[in-house]
């Protein structure tokens, strides 16, 4: 197994969905070589590196705003609908002064949260490398600092510079201003890049920032994705939080075990292509005629209405090729109907399990459906009841 390396993205309350992607990995057997990260994704990079994990998925499992910023409720409401965008530094830098000198959204609670469970010898002496990205608003440049370019004694001040978002007071290190190093390269891929690694696993957020062009075209990347919208990148709440700590657990689970599907994670087992377009084919007659009744169509027979008329429209409205195979319209159809019954994404199902829970109990949540969603919704229904599922 070759040696890993991890780039972590920053945003915010985003980063838990990091500690549910690594606790896939390191349940897989997977250990990293170096981490690096921007913003939150170079504190969590920090406690993965120094071998804290356990210790800081606990810590993002109780984490809340107040305990990181000393902030009123109209502060905190402003911070929550912030935007950052890439024009920001030009913007920021020529206001440096203003910036350290003016109060900004206190920090010093989110250092001493830091400085509690960052332990720099520790992290020194650790196998694994770790890095950061800043960036200077004094000199108007950025910096991506390996562990060995950082001073002695300045690592909290740097993890705290690279995650000094925009409306944070900026983080002052030898008469310098640091900002956060989402504004230079929100996903530090290139960083590990330059340093040799050639087999690198990037877990994004989606969050708002700069992200670079990667430079080496010859890198082995695997990017995880989250399948859904995380929360805000200051929704530090215990929800959002659980939600994204299971969805990266789940994600990077789908690709790590090769599980079927984009937002639930289906083991086909030895279901194959051929059973599923057989599922297909012995829809009933009459099922068959009474969805294109339903979907508007008439005047062909069962099996040509379904060839040519019910697949090509259900496929278009889920945006399949028209190429797809059947198990992956049979899936996709599944995840458009058990999402819309809410069922629980964060699991693992068998194939026909998870079938015949979609197929079973009534349809939830379709006040927010649109007419076509719902449209599909229903034709799923009726398809899955039909279908008749190998022993």
């Amino acid at each position: 197994m070759s040696v890993l390396g991890l780039a972590l993205e920053g945003g915010g309350a985003k980063g838990a969905y990091h500690m549910g992607v690594v606790k896939a990995y390191l349940e897989m057997g997977h250990s990293f070589g170096a981490v690096v990260g921007t913003s939150i994704g170079a504190i969590n990079a920090a406690i993965i590196a120094q071998g804290d994990f356990e210790r800081g998925y606990q810590m993002w499992e109780h984490l809340d705003a107040r305990s990181l910023f000393n902030m009123s409720d109209e502060e905190y409401f402003l911070l929550l609908n912030r935007k950052l965008d890439s024009s920001a530094l030009r913007h920021l830098a020529a206001r440096t002064r203003e910036l350290i000198t003016s109060r900004g959204i206190d920090t010093r609670k989110m250092k001493h949260l830091i400085a509690s469970i960052v332990d720099e010898e520790r992290l020194r002496s650790a196998a694994a490398d770790f890095g950061l990205v800043t960036v200077s608003l004094t000199d108007r440049k950025p910096y991506e600092l390996y562990k060995n370019n950082i001073p002695p004694g300045r690592l909290v001040d740097y993890l705290l510079a690279s995650a000094s978002f925009p409306g944070f007071q900026p983080t002052v290190i030898d008469n310098k201003a640091y900002i956060d190093g989402g504004l230079y390269d929100n996903c530090p891929i290139n960083m590990l890049a330059h340093n040799g690694y050639t087999n690198v696993v990037a877990v994004r957020t989606r969050a708002i920032g700069v992200n670079r062009k990667i430079n080496y075209p010859n890198i082995t990347l695997t990017t995880i994705l989250p399948s859904e919208r995380l929360g805000g990148i200051m929704s530090f709440n215990p929800k959002s939080i659980r939600r994204s700590l299971d969805m990266g657990y789940y994600d990077a689970i789908r690709l790590l075990k090769g599980l079927q599907g984009s937002i639930y994670c289906i083991d086909v087992g030895s279901t194959s292509e051929e059973m599923c377009q057989e599922m297909l084919d012995s829809l009933p007659d009459a099922k068959v005629l009474g969805i294109g009744r339903m979907l508007g169509m008439s005047g062909l027979s069962s099996r040509e209405l379904w060839r040519s008329a019910i697949v090509p429209k259900l496929s278009g409205n889920m945006r399949l090729p028209a190429d797809a195979s059947a198990m992956t319209f049979i899936i996709r159809l599944t995840e458009m109907l058990a999402a819309a019954k809410g069922m629980n994404k964060y699991t693992i199902y068998t194939f026909n399990e998870w079938l015949r829970a979609a197929a079973s109990g009534p349809l939830r949540n379709t006040s927010g459906l649109d007419f076509h969603h719902l449209e599909l919704c229903m034709a799923a229904q009726r398809i899955l009841e039909a279908i008749e599922l190998p022993d």
